[in-house]
């Protein structure tokens, strides 16, 4: 996953039944970029968590990575929380390690280095907290990664520290009907217990994006449907108050790629990402027909033939999908939105966070 800036709102905390507190706050996830970082500072009167994504930890325990020195002077500046994200990712590889986060959650040497870092780093920053964000975690360390999830909760919160957790998205137990679910359930989703993790965090983050990846077919990240029963699952173990919906609003080219590197049959469909500028000028360039609005999936989609292939453009940034994704937010009364975005959307996305109310 490339790095992006990422913004999230914290809506409505929940009070008395039928009724929310007064006040919003809008989280702000945030993985440097130049561009990024100006649309973090223009809209910093709207958010109160930022999470920066630099610190790396590896099988050692050891943790890598330093906090950029204006993000964490603009953030004080204006009394946003900072709550850097801790991953398992492989600068060297681009891909997150399950042998990493197996060895972490396994040796207890390891994974007291680990926590013990991690709140070295809250301390030596001035943090609001930690979160965690392993991913390719094998169902079969389910349990040991809910335990190292409780252990580090506990250390943080003793010294004040706040901890979240995120979660690859799911709609089931099962792993579903055919090889590609079983292998997002063994190497992805499975390893997630969160009932256990909405016990120990102080809120978990849904990554509810990838409903279609460059693994897949082409089809959207999250269409509305797919992203309500991810959501009702969540709310089955982990309540509202403690949820954090991902939104993504993003877009992606579907097309065909040759690279012995990335497929042993030396060709396959990928995808990469595309902003609605981009989509729209493939569409001219190519004489593909305008992109079509999918009222039930709440995206826009479109293809033109290129070398005699098809390409197909999912985009969900349109702000009709964002609208589509609030009203869930509204419906469920989840703690938050968080949301991928690289600085560039339109500007109108940041008076629908002005204007969210559940009322």
């Amino acid at each position: 996953m490339k790095f992006l800036l990422v913004l999230s709102l914290l809506s409505l905390l929940l009070g008395a039944p039928g009724h929310v507190a007064a006040q919003q706050e809008l989280e702000f996830h945030f993985a440097y970029r130049p561009s990024a970082f100006e649309a973090f500072k223009k809209n910093i009167d709207r958010v109160t968590i930022v999470s920066p994504e630099p610190f790396i930890v590896d099988a050692s325990g050891v943790i890598f990575g330093e906090l950029e020195p204006k993000l964490v002077k603009l953030a004080k500046e204006h009394n946003v929380k900072i709550m850097p994200q801790v991953k398992n990712m492989n600068p060297a590889r681009g891909l997150f390690e399950r042998d990493w986060v197996r060895e972490i959650v396994h040796n207890r040497r390891v994974k007291e280095r680990v926590i013990k870092s991690m709140l070295e780093i809250c301390k030596r920053y001035g943090l609001y907290g930690i979160q965690i964000d392993f991913e390719n975690v094998h169902v079969d360390d389910r349990d040991a990664f809910s335990l190292f999830c409780r252990d580090a909760a506990s250390a943080l919160k003793k010294e004040g520290y706040k901890i979240s957790i995120c979660a690859v998205h799911r709609a089931e137990e099962s792993a579903g009907p055919n090889t590609y679910t079983k292998w997002m359930m063994e190497e992805w989703r499975g390893g997630y217990d969160l009932k256990a993790l909405g016990e120990v965090a102080d809120f978990v983050k849904i990554m509810s994006y990838g409903q279609h990846t460059r693994r897949t077919t082409p089809g959207p990240s999250q269409g509305l449907p797919w992203l309500e029963e991810v959501l009702k699952y969540f709310l089955s173990f982990v309540p509202p108050e403690k949820l954090s919906l991902g939104i993504t609003m993003g877009g992606s080219r579907y097309h065909t790629v040759a690279d012995t590197a990335l497929y042993y049959q030396n060709a396959r469909s990928w995808s990469s990402g595309v902003s609605l500028n981009e989509a729209e000028s493939l569409v001219d360039q190519y004489g593909g027909s305008p992109l079509q609005w999918d009222d039930r999936q709440k995206v826009l989609y479109g293809y033109f033939e290129r070398g005699g292939l098809y390409e197909w453009l999912m985009i969900d940034n349109d702000l009709r999908s964002l609208d589509a994704k609030l009203e869930l937010v509204k419906k469920y009364k989840v703690r938050a939105i968080n949301m991928w975005v690289s600085g560039n959307e339109n500007p109108e996305l940041w008076d629908r966070v002005k204007a969210f109310t559940y009322k």
